[in-house]
């Protein structure tokens, strides 16, 4: 049976559906204040919280329907997308350098001078980020782990084995757990911008601003790549 809203459509291969929406009805709309902007991704907790970042400094908890839980100033713009761990703990990076952990009622727990960009979390609950020069490993606690000295670009990824994978100019990483280089594959391309998604099988995937989307198997050897039409 199809719905009232489906349409069926004949080409010249097999029939197929879609679904076309008119008019789309608002749920509600939050505006975190009238001269800024959200580059930040949401992140939502187990509570149907959703956590986000603005330009004007703040990061926001708002409630599901809508209406502010809390906001946390710091430094300079959220950019960084959160993300949280299974404490309920908040990591968000700021323009200002500093990655920030915030307790679920919006006080601060602690803060790490790192590079402002968004952090990952390993299964052990350690938190990774990049900066310009270093990859963080950073302990739940806000204590250093290790960091290696890497030209890092995009929001780390992290494999089951807890390799670190992550991308930089002109060069993509895999670093291993203990902060060691794993391996390294060079681009003729510029910037990887592009966050890794890692595949069942541990194919590696990420795009580049030289037009393509690379896919690496685990031991750092290209297994394909694909140009698209622009950068990635």
């Amino acid at each position: 049976m199809i719905a009232k809203d489906e349409k069926i459509a004949e080409t010249a291969g097999p029939v197929w559906t879609f679904t076309t929406v008119k008019y789309g009805a608002l749920k509600w709309r939050f505006e975190t204040s009238e001269y800024s902007h959200i580059n930040s991704s949401p992140a939502i907790d187990s509570n149907g919280t959703i956590y986000v970042g603005s330009s004007d400094t703040y990061i926001y908890a708002v409630n599901p329907d809508g209406t502010l839980k809390w906001k946390f100033k710091t430094g300079y713009a959220v950019y960084s997308s959160p993300v949280i761990g299974e404490d309920g703990t908040i990591y968000v990076g700021s323009q200002d350098n500093y990655l920030y952990a915030l307790n679920p009622d919006g006080t601060l727990k602690w803060k790490f001078k790192t590079g402002g960009r968004s952090p990952a979390i390993g299964e052990d609950g350690t938190i990774y980020v990049g900066s310009g020069d270093y990859l963080y490993a950073i302990n739940p606690d806000g204590t250093l782990k290790w960091k290696i000295s890497l030209n890092c670009r995009s929001t780390p990824s992290i494999d089951k084995s807890g390799t670190i994978y992550i991308g930089g100019y002109k060069v993509f990483y895999a670093i291993n757990a203990d902060g060691t280089l794993k391996w390294s594959f060079n681009l003729d391309g510029d910037v990887l911008y592009s966050s890794p998604a890692i595949g069942e099988d541990g194919t590696i995937y990420f795009g580049c601003t030289d037009h393509y989307l690379y896919a690496l198997n685990p031991d750092g050897s290209l297994k394909w790549k694909y140009e698209t039409g622009y950068e990635i």
